[in-house]
């Protein structure tokens, strides 16, 4: 056995000539181009053309920087166009924001004071802060921010209710707060207590403090009024069925623990809503404690059908957002998706929008659709 195993490898003398002169083609084989490349090197490219062509693309881009670069200036931020702060460097969101808080009464009266713009970029603020130039008002002109107040002043007992504006200038306020308090009353808005008067945007805790003491509030006394909401009969008997989408504010207010304030609320929410399609919904109203609920809701009945639907083939954006059921976002889903697929042919196919997965909100919002 070992001998045929030996027999298997054994090589003639010719064979193995053939394989050394093998091994050393190979060997000449694999050394060749080193040799070679020690004695030829190739020219290097010629890159003049490349380096041109990215001098000159470096240098156009550089032009566009410098072009795109804001105009930087002199400007006085109480005055300031929503234009002119774009040609500044700003975001023209950033821009309109500034605008607004001076439109509410706001005044930058130093240039860190545009810092209050929460919108407004650290780095923009750093950029700009050398070019803040704040002009001061005439001495002979009293300023909007400024509160009509006589030289000393004297605080004396008020009911926020019913001050004039006069009188609650007097009492050191500013023109802006006092204008915003007279709407707010203007729209039905009511203090019931002391504690309401601190809720008012933009006062100040140093002058709630100050003027608390003479807060005096009077108590309204419930005024008994007619059984009937609609034509009035008269009769003092308070009522016991009331149509939650046609009751005016005047018969919310028969109802027990339903003062002016929240008849409003309520009547608002339903406008908003466009109808009630559910007694249960009154529920929903903001400000509405659920125990008061409870006690009306015996009460409430839904004797007329929506009187405003949303058609989901012609509103806007703006007209979803507004509808309480819908945000800004649900808006914009529903707009881009009839702009991309067409018009909707039901109501029902808003479920195919795979962001409106949820079925509880789809029927919900349903009653308040249409397509015609």
């Amino acid at each position: 056995m070992l001998q045929q195993l030996i027999r298997q490898f054994h090589f003639t003398k010719a064979e193995r000539h053939g394989a050394v002169a093998l091994l050393c083609l190979a060997a000449l084989g694999f050394l060749a181009p080193m040799v070679f490349r020690q004695f030829y090197r190739p020219a290097p490219p010629d890159l003049s053309d490349f380096k041109k062509q990215v001098e000159r693309f470096n240098s156009a881009a550089s032009n566009a920087e410098i072009a795109m670069l804001p105009t930087l200036f002199v400007f006085d931020p109480n005055t300031a166009s929503v234009e002119l702060f774009v040609q500044l460097g700003l975001q023209e969101k950033v821009a309109q924001t500034i605008v607004k808080y001076r439109t509410r009464g706001g005044r930058f009266r130093t240039p860190d004071d545009l810092q209050k713009i929460y919108t407004l970029p650290e780095a923009d603020f750093e950029r700009l802060r050398p070019y803040v130039r704040i002009e001061s008002n005439s001495p002979n002109k009293t300023p909007r921010w400024q509160p009509k107040q006589v030289a000393q002043l004297q605080p004396f007992t008020f009911d926020p209710n019913t001050a004039s504006e006069a009188e609650l200038l007097r009492l050191g306020l500013p023109q802006a707060l006092v204008t915003r308090l007279l709407r707010y009353r203007e729209k039905s808005g009511y203090f019931f207590e002391k504690s309401d008067f601190r809720k008012l945007y933009g006062l100040s805790e140093s002058d709630y403090q100050r003027l608390e003491p003479y807060i005096a509030i009077a108590r309204m006394d419930k005024p008994v009024r007619p059984m009937t909401y609609a034509g009035g009969t008269g009769q003092t008997t308070p009522i016991e069925v009331l149509d939650i989408n046609a009751a005016p504010a005047t018969a919310w207010q028969q109802l027990p623990g339903i003062g002016a304030y929240r008849a409003q609320q309520i009547v608002r929410f339903r406008e908003k809503l466009g109808g009630f399609v559910s007694p249960a919904q009154v529920a929903e109203t903001r400000g509405l404690p659920d125990s008061v609920f409870q006690k009306i809701q015996g009460q409430l009945r839904l004797e007329t059908s929506l009187f405003r639907k949303i058609n989901l083939n012609t509103a806007t954006v703006a007209e979803f957002n507004a509808h309480p059921y819908f945000s800004f976002k649900q808006g914009q889903l529903i707009v881009a998706y009839r702009e991309q697929h067409g018009a909707f042919a039901r109501v029902q196919d808003l479920g195919k929008i795979a962001a409106f997965a949820d079925r509880v909100w789809l029927n919900r919002v349903a009653a308040y659709l249409t397509v015609d």
